[in-house]
């Protein structure tokens, strides 16, 4: 009689005491990651973020067609990169190669497709419409179209101010001489 008394004790202690651990697992898996998801929820709902984004976009491809680089320095985090398909360019190596080319845009134009949060920041999928000149050194004038989809970090950075923070191009395709076969180009 003993014996099985001892061993139903035991089997309730065990029980009792694995229950115990799942729950206070359970508990402290709660309240160590309730404060991390209150920290990463966003400071603005996506409409908001979206209508912020949208207006940063509008200076953003002001001052792409007017070579502002004033405005686009400030409008770049100070560790931004942009991931290309065959390399990732630093801040500094993206101002350079927009100053340093040849090719003068006549539009730029890019409309935000989706808003996701991602912590404190968002995610947008951006669509850009570009439509330039490149002169070769015999002096003869290209007309250039492109059409490009790229995945954009935004967020806010100390002084308030919606910032670019990451860029990977997901797809583009160019056209020379010619408009794109694309409705309402």
């Amino acid at each position: 009689m003993k014996s099985r008394l001892a061993t139903s004790i035991r089997c309730s202690f065990l029980h009792m005491n694995l229950g115990g651990r799942i729950l206070v697992s359970t508990l402290l898996a709660v309240i160590v990651t309730a404060p991390a998801g209150a920290q990463s929820a966003p400071a603005v709902n996506s409409t908001e973020a979206r209508k912020a984004i949208q207006a940063g976009y509008v200076e953003w491809d002001k001052a792409r067609v007017a070579m502002d680089k004033n405005t686009i320095e400030r409008l770049l985090a100070p560790d931004l990169y942009v991931q290309t398909p065959d390399r990732k360019l630093t801040r500094q190596e993206f101002i350079d190669a927009l100053f340093n080319s040849s090719l003068t845009l006549t539009r730029f134009d890019a409309t935000v497709l989706t808003v996701e949060p991602r912590g404190n920041d968002w995610a947008v999928l951006v669509l850009e419409k570009l439509e330039g000149e490149i002169k070769d050194k015999s002096g003869k004038t290209t007309k250039v179209y492109v059409m490009g989809v790229a995945r954009d970090g935004w967020g806010k950075l100390n002084d308030n101010q919606w910032t670019l923070l990451w860029s990977e191009q997901l797809g583009q395709q160019r056209w020379k001489d010619e408009s794109p076969p694309i409705a309402n180009w």
